[in-house]
């Protein structure tokens, strides 16, 4: 490809990823890292035309202009990747590191030393580059197959911006400001249009994966209380007793009691935010395998897998505890909100789902009848005999 077709191809690729991801934000949410990504395009396009007519701009802004514009981009970038990630973010650091090139370039400039710009802001990129594969690679992006184009696209720039650097230090920098080499033009507008095409098209599709999983999450989850529901609890039953594991769990059912009376008394707000309230106090009780779900109402199973029958007694009985100590801001100092629990502890045995449920609500309701505000053990299974 002929100078003006490279060029043309890779500002056409930046404005329309801009557009693209900017018409995104408004209609998918979060809408933040959108704007993010279409602002980073529209800097590099700007960089892009700043390089592409360095040769006639005035000697302090051909310095200073291009790869300012080039590194509050890539600012961008790093801020979309690390909100992206749920990291902490802060808009100072977008703008820090073109500010840090422009006391650089100004100072060549001053200089006359092109060398000094050249060299000063590929370390800058080169930071940025891998910052944002840092931010790529934390843990909130494992299982999520997109983001891996994303870090090969920045990892490929990183080693670009490295070996600038060596030839600038080697001597090999261009004669003038800007980071373009005349004699490697075609491969670096070559470059720049691979990452702009990976990173654009591996954008997209890794928000959308995040939308896809947040979708599926919401699925599972209890939009009150932010418990699992009923149907990712017995999913996970569902495994440990097709096939049956042979590992020993326990399955926890517990009511809160009379809690009818804290809505007939307070409202009904107060009563959702009690059941909040309640749900944290008892995910606190828990382990990170543990699944604690909302069945419906004040009622609430937790199953524990992997679990002996003493140590699925004392976690039956810390909830019970851990709640019964909750006080609320909407009742008095001495207004208690109980539960009562029933509890299997076993392998399952291959037993049906269906069975064990219920003589788990069986012993639930036995505690009830027993005064509640306790937990009961479930009778034997007939096939457990």
């Amino acid at each position: 490809m002929d100078l003006l077709t490279l060029f043309s191809a890779n500002l056409l690729l930046l404005l329309i990823f801009a557009i693209s991801f900017q018409a995104m934000s408004l209609r998918v949410t979060p809408s933040l890292h959108w704007r993010s990504w279409a602002t980073a395009n529209a800097l590099l396009a700007g960089a892009l035309v700043c390089f592409a007519f360095e040769r006639v701009l005035p000697s302090i802004v051909a310095y200073l202009l291009p790869n300012t514009l080039l590194l509050l981009g890539f600012g961008f970038h790093l801020y979309a990747a690390r909100v992206l990630a749920r990291l902490p973010n802060k808009m100072s650091d977008v703008f820090a590191p073109a500010f840090a090139y422009m006391l650089v370039g100004l100072l060549a400039y001053v200089l006359s030393n092109a060398t000094l710009a050249y060299v000063g802001g590929n370390v800058i990129f080169t930071i940025l580059c891998v910052a944002t594969i840092f931010a790529y690679t934390s843990k909130n992006f494992h299982g999520q197959i997109s983001v891996i184009g994303l870090v090969l696209a920045f990892f490929f720039l990183a080693a670009v911006g490295g070996l600038r650097i060596y030839h600038g230090l080697a001597g090999d920098a261009p004669a003038g400001p800007g980071m373009i080499n005349d004699m490697m033009q075609d491969l670096h507008l070559m470059s720049a249009m691979l990452f702009v095409s990976l990173t654009g098209a591996f954008s997209t599709a890794l928000s959308f994966e995040q939308v896809a999983l947040r979708h599926k999450e919401a699925a599972r989850r209890d939009p009150l209380t932010g418990a699992y529901n009923r149907r990712e609890l017995q999913a996970r039953l569902d495994d440990l007793l097709h096939p049956p594991s042979k590992k020993t769990f326990g399955l926890v059912n517990f009511d809160l009691d009379h809690f009818k009376q804290v809505n007939d008394r307070f409202g009904h707000l107060a009563g959702d935010a009690a059941l909040v309230k309640v749900v944290a106090a008892a995910k606190g009780q828990l382990r990170k395998d543990d699944c604690f779900a909302r069945l419906g109402g004040e009622e609430f199973a937790v199953l524990l897998p992997d679990i002996s029958r003493e140590n699925a007694a004392k976690v039956a009985d810390r909830l019970r505890e851990c709640i019964a100590d909750l006080r609320f801001d909407f009742a008095p100092p001495d207004f208690r909100v109980t539960a009562s629990a029933g509890i299997y502890h076993g392998d399952g045995n291959e037993l049906e789902m269906e069975d064990l449920l219920q003589v788990v609500d069986e012993s639930l309701y036995r505690s009830k009848r027993n005064g509640r505000n306790c937990v009961t053990f479930a009778a034997p299974l007939t096939s457990e005999t």
